[in-house]
């Protein structure tokens, strides 16, 4: 019975170690439309994009269309990396989800809008419709002369989505005349380069002040806003903390949905006067602290000076107390002397001759005068 224990407890005890956890393993790629949905929710973790890139790439049309249809419906900003290379489809099924999906969630540079502009030209009208709302949600003015091209050289069933995205875009409505939508675009083009220009060129000065003043002038440029963003996301990587803070703040105003509004904290750090380093007396000696803290500004430096000083007097004094200093001075006293004498003697004589003549003129009798006789 004792030994029927035994053999009892060693295998509870055998028992419980193999069925501790397992060290969790990395997500497999999906292998259905539903699994490809559930790993966009988790994005933008760079392992689920790269599962959902290879997913996309041997997926069926319709399992793709329904998983951009699902980042379209449900705005996954964060899967736009994923999106943008299903532009490039061979299916026009699968671009016009894509192109849905750029629509909700912005297409966000300047290459991927050039790319859509091109497809404006796609012999899908589907396709080119989707490409003409895609670019009138984008909120990028740099857009408006590819839709007014589509708008005289395009298919008729897109010079509807073409006239609301320009009108959308431009906040004006000439119809469908182009020659004054080419005319409205080259005035405000001219308008609107200056002012970048002028930001552009604060931007390029080491002055932090200027650049934050710049930074905030691109802040309030809303009809620029894709050309502001693109001048601002590099000041992000400045120097200065108070330029990167300026710069956060813009871009979460110009693009909310990419960028975030600094913390309370991060601002006070940024905007917080750096502290001044010392040197440790320790690392630089006496030297090293002096030189750090000045002479004057410290007890330590005065009272080296002091003593420095009285050393250096009592070192003179010294020297001036020697046998041969003494014999020295004395030797230099005398040549000295005797050498202001020679040079000084024949002016004193001098001096000397012409007083005794003056005193002489004046008390000696004038010549044929008689002298006085006694009384």
């Amino acid at each position: 019975m004792r030994l029927l224990c035994i053999f009892l407890l060693a295998g509870a005890l055998i028992g419980g170690e193999t069925t501790t956890t397992p060290n969790p393993q990395p997500a497999a790629a999906p292998s259905t439309s539903q699994d490809a949905i559930a790993m966009v929710a988790r994005l933008p973790d760079p392992l689920m994009e790269k599962h959902l890139l290879d997913y996309f790439a041997g997926a069926s049309v319709d399992d793709c269309g329904r998983v951009l249809m699902h980042i379209a419906i449900t705005v996954v900003r964060p899967a736009r990396s994923v999106v943008i290379p299903m532009l490039s489809h061979r299916d026009p099924l699968v671009v016009d989800r894509a192109l849905r999906a750029l629509s909700a969630i912005g297409y966000g540079s300047t290459g991927v809008r050039e790319q859509v502009e091109r497809l404006l030209a796609d012999g899908q009208p589907s396709v080119a419709i989707q490409a003409a709302t895609c670019l009138g949600a984008g909120d990028d003015m740099r857009a408006v002369p590819a839709l007014i091209a589509c708008m005289t050289k395009g298919p008729a069933e897109v010079a509807g989505p073409v006239l609301a995205s320009l009108q959308r875009l431009s906040r004006v409505d000439f119809k469908t005349d182009t020659t004054a939508w080419q005319a409205w675009y080259q005035s405000y083009r001219m308008e609107a380069s200056q002012r970048l220009a002028t930001q552009a060129d604060l931007l390029a000065q080491a002055d932090p002040k200027k650049q934050i003043a710049a930074i905030q002038a691109l802040a309030g440029m809303r009809e620029e806003r894709q050309e502001a963003v693109d001048l601002i996301e590099p000041m992000l990587r400045a120097a200065d903390p108070a330029v990167v803070i300026a710069a956060r703040q813009a871009l979460a105003t110009l693009a909310p949905s990419d960028h975030s509004m600094p913390t309370a904290a991060e601002v006070v750090a940024a905007t917080r006067p750096p502290e001044p380093t010392v040197t440790p007396a320790a690392t630089g000696g006496v030297i090293g602290y002096l030189a750090n803290r000045g002479l004057f500004d410290t007890w330590y430096g005065l009272l080296i000076l002091v003593f420095s000083g009285i050393l250096l007097l009592s070192g003179v004094l010294y020297l001036l107390r020697t046998g041969p200093v003494k014999n020295a001075t004395r030797r230099f006293g005398r040549v000295v002397i005797a050498g202001t004498a020679r040079f000084v003697r024949p002016l004193t004589i001098r001096i000397k001759n012409s007083s005794e003549r003056v005193v002489r003129s004046f008390t000696q009798p004038k010549s044929g005068s008689a002298p006085k006789k006694p009384g």
